[in-house]
């Protein structure tokens, strides 16, 4: 898919429009950019049949953009502002504390085009004699670089590339050049994020069959050509390495090439431990082959079950595998529906209508419809009597169909005091109360942590949103004493979120590991805005099947859901 590329090109040209103070320009390029990112189809596909402008806020202008990139690799109008604006603004509107006017003042002034360069001029105090920015600012953004440069920024969010991955890889299969391909690496452990994608293939002709990868349309760049291994850059900007294997070690190879790093140390220790030998050819003992053609032969040889390739992260899973005792981890096709969802009544892109005959099309037997409260101005947040007549609609709904069953809810603002942002005489009639911490987050500990706590006693929560609040690549995770709130969880009957919308990925797996402990329920939520969304209620059980949850711990793969009793399912 081109979309994603598309999006970037527009959202340069919302910059340089800001930034030549053509305000309606940067944001009909925005609002461009921000529909391609959301569609659930090709670009590509719409301008073959002619419907480019069903994409919403293309019209005849934006449309021949399109149309001239996909027939020329290039806008014009781009690559003009461009000659004058030569800035890599991409990197540079990560960086937190940078818009695009900021960008334009550093780049007039000192002449910063790009990450590299913001930092040189922060390294020699350059910043905080630019008007308008000063020692705090050059402070601030010091810090903002030294985030991004430690969270992974780099990577991409799984979520928003494995759709992609999954239809190269088809194309692949159906090729006829290869007798096996399989994805392996961090996306084959469904992490969070990705830096690049590892394939393994065999082959009977392997020559053919890498003549055949490089030639694909995917494939922007070919970066190296071997015999066993071949390297290429992609279009959705992921590194890819091709490594073909002999029939008979694909089983040893798959292992070690899914990794963590972490774990098959681990392993390799153990394989040492039984005087044996692990690699990526198989499992040995002197020159004699124990186990290659399957993991899990490799597994079982070395005295252990075999571990889901969402555990290997050396958090315990081996342990586990030695005593049989390793979870049998949530299925995908155990979640009944999806507990987050938005609609246009506040900041969502799609309608109640459709965004529920989307989930009866996924099969869901509930959906919770949860806008937001009314302190979050910036998402148009719904007031008591909005929510009454919202309530009202969805009673409505559900005594006309048996197919789906919609629950009231409303992703709620835990207020600054900790108290909650509707009074309880409505939140007494929903079915799902999330409390979310959006605003005024403090920089204490303490403070954060009691304002969520006197929420969670409040009585009135049925879980807790996105709980860390990081935003991958632009945001730390908020400063919580997470102990202190799994207890408080503990003790009120309140559940956690997985939250699988790509930025968010929140809980993280290993908090979700360390919450299971406790006697804590967990609710995932795909956080939806629009239809196309929701498949990223599949990214959320990822990360709990990667924290080691079952289908007991989560309350989307418990019947009572579908009644609508979420709030008593604890």
């Amino acid at each position: 898919m081109i979309n994603r590329e598309l999006s970037r090109i527009f959202e340069d040209l919302a910059d340089m429009e800001d930034i030549e103070g053509n305000r309606w320009e940067s944001l009909a390029y925005r609002r461009v950019a921000n529909s391609i990112s959301l569609l659930a189809i090709d670009v590509l596909d719409l301008y073959h049949s002619k419907q480019l402008r069903k994409i919403e806020g293309v019209g005849s202008s934006i449309e021949k953009k399109i149309m001239e990139y996909i027939e020329t690799g290039k806008i014009s109008k781009r690559e003009d502002l461009k000659e004058k604006y030569n800035i890599d603004f991409e990197s540079l509107r990560k960086i937190q504390g940078l818009g695009p006017k900021r960008i334009a003042i550093l780049h007039l002034s000192l002449g910063i085009k790009n990450l590299d360069d913001l930092v040189e001029a922060i390294r020699n105090d350059q910043i905080s004699k630019v008007p308008g920015f000063g020692p705090k600012s050059q402070d601030a953004l010091k810090k903002s670089i030294k985030f991004y440069k430690s969270s992974g920024a780099d990577r991409i969010p799984l979520a928003t590339c494995y759709d992609d991955i999954q239809e190269f890889l088809s194309k692949l299969r159906t090729s006829g050049k290869f007798t096996r391909l399989e994805l392996a690496g961090s996306a084959r452990r469904l992490r969070d994020t990705v830096g690049d994608i590892d394939l393994l293939c065999s082959s009977d002709d392997p020559s053919a069959a890498g003549d055949y990868f490089t030639g694909l349309g995917e494939v922007k760049n070919v970066i190296a050509k071997g015999e066993t291994k071949i390297s290429v850059l992609l279009s959705l900007g992921l590194n890819c390495d091709l490594r073909i294997i002999d029939s008979n070690s694909f089983g040893a190879a798959l292992q070690y090439f899914t990794g963590s790093k972490e774990h098959n140390i681990r392993l390799r220790a153990m394989a040492i431990d039984g005087g044996m030998k692990l690699n990526e050819y198989g499992l040995f003992k002197g020159n004699d082959s124990l186990a290659s053609l399957t993991e899990e032969d490799v597994y079982s040889k070395l005295g252990l079950e075999l571990v889901p390739p969402e555990l290997r992260e050396n958090m315990g899973e081996v342990e586990a595998a030695l005593q049989r005792r390793l979870p049998k981890i949530v299925g995908f096709e155990e979640i009944q529906g999806d507990y987050h969802t938005h609609t246009d009544a506040t900041d969502g892109h799609s309608t109640f209508d459709e965004m529920v005959e989307a989930g009866k099309k996924l099969k869901y037997k509930f959906m919770a419809i949860t806008d937001h409260s009314k302190s979050l101005k910036v998402a148009n947040g719904m007031d008591e009597k909005r929510f009454q007549a919202r309530n009202r609609k969805i009673d409505g709904y559900n005594e006309t169909t048996d197919s789906i069953r919609i629950l009231k809810g409303v992703e709620l603002e835990i207020l600054k005091d900790g108290s909650l942002d509707l009074p309880n005489r409505l939140l007494n009639e929903m079915d799902v109360v999330i409390g979310a911490l959006h605003q005024q987050i403090s920089d204490h500990m303490k403070t954060n942590t009691l304002r969520l706590i006197k929420a969670i006693r409040s009585g009135m929560l049925t879980t807790i949103a996105h709980p860390t609040g990081r935003l991958l690549g632009t945001r730390d995770a908020y400063r919580i004493d997470f102990d202190a709130v799994f207890e408080a969880c503990e003790e009120n009957d309140v559940a956690l979120e997985i939250n699988g919308f790509p930025t968010r990925s929140d809980l993280p797996y290993d908090l979700v590991k360390r919450a299971k402990s406790y006697k804590i329920s967990f609710t995932l939520g795909s956080d939806a805005h629009s239809t196309n969304q929701l498949k990223y209620l599949w990214f959320a059980t990822a990360i709990a099947r990667r924290g080691w949850l079952e289908s007991k711990n989560v309350i989307n793969a418990n019947p009572y859901a579908s009644k609508g009793l979420a709030r008593q399912i604890n």
